[in-house]
Protein backbone atom coordinates (compact mmCIF):
# COMPACT_ATOMS: atom_id res chain seq x y z
CA UNK A 1 0.00 0.00 0.00
CA UNK A 2 2.90 2.62 0.80
CA UNK A 3 4.53 1.61 -2.48
CA UNK A 4 1.33 2.08 -4.36
CA UNK A 5 1.02 5.93 -2.47
CA UNK A 6 4.77 6.55 -3.60
CA UNK A 7 3.84 5.59 -7.07
CA UNK A 8 0.67 7.56 -7.18
CA UNK A 9 2.35 10.77 -5.28
CA UNK A 10 5.70 10.91 -8.02
CA UNK A 11 3.30 10.62 -11.07
CA UNK A 12 1.19 13.22 -9.73
CA UNK A 13 4.09 15.61 -9.28
CA UNK A 14 5.44 14.97 -12.91
CA UNK A 15 1.78 15.28 -14.16
CA UNK A 16 1.44 18.72 -12.59
CA UNK A 17 5.33 19.98 -13.31
CA UNK A 18 4.82 18.77 -17.12
CA UNK A 19 1.74 20.07 -17.97
CA UNK A 20 1.76 23.13 -19.75
CA UNK A 21 0.25 26.18 -18.59
CA UNK A 22 -1.57 29.41 -19.57
CA UNK A 23 0.98 31.46 -17.31
CA UNK A 24 4.05 30.21 -18.75
CA UNK A 25 6.25 33.07 -19.23
CA UNK A 26 3.72 35.25 -17.10
CA UNK A 27 6.08 37.01 -13.92
CA UNK A 28 4.18 39.12 -11.94
CA UNK A 29 6.49 42.23 -10.76
CA UNK A 30 5.65 44.53 -7.51
CA UNK A 31 3.71 47.03 -8.77
CA UNK A 32 2.99 46.32 -12.12
CA UNK A 33 -0.72 46.19 -13.20
CA UNK A 34 -3.24 43.06 -12.85
CA UNK A 35 -4.72 42.20 -16.47
CA UNK A 36 -8.67 43.38 -15.79
CA UNK A 37 -11.03 40.65 -15.45
CA UNK A 38 -14.72 40.43 -14.94
CA UNK A 39 -16.99 38.25 -12.28
CA UNK A 40 -20.48 38.34 -11.36
CA UNK A 41 -20.71 39.78 -7.27
CA UNK A 42 -22.23 37.15 -4.88
CA UNK A 43 -25.02 38.94 -3.61
CA UNK A 44 -26.47 40.43 -7.39
CA UNK A 45 -25.31 38.39 -9.38
CA UNK A 46 -24.27 41.69 -11.39
CA UNK A 47 -21.12 41.97 -13.53
CA UNK A 48 -17.87 43.50 -11.22
CA UNK A 49 -14.80 43.99 -12.36
CA UNK A 50 -10.99 44.62 -11.67
CA UNK A 51 -10.57 48.08 -13.27
CA UNK A 52 -13.78 49.26 -10.91
CA UNK A 53 -11.22 48.80 -7.70
CA UNK A 54 -8.06 50.90 -9.50
CA UNK A 55 -6.82 53.25 -7.02
CA UNK A 56 -8.29 51.00 -4.09
CA UNK A 57 -6.39 48.28 -1.97
CA UNK A 58 -7.58 44.58 -3.59
CA UNK A 59 -6.74 41.71 -1.94
CA UNK A 60 -6.30 38.99 -4.73
CA UNK A 61 -6.03 35.13 -4.23
CA UNK A 62 -5.45 32.61 -7.16
CA UNK A 63 -5.50 29.09 -6.56
CA UNK A 64 -6.23 25.67 -8.61
CA UNK A 65 -8.37 23.06 -7.55
CA UNK A 66 -6.74 20.40 -10.00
Amino acid sequence: MRNLSLLMMTFGSLCFFAAPSDADGYSPRVGQVHPDFTLPDIADREPVSLSQFRGRKVLLVHFASW
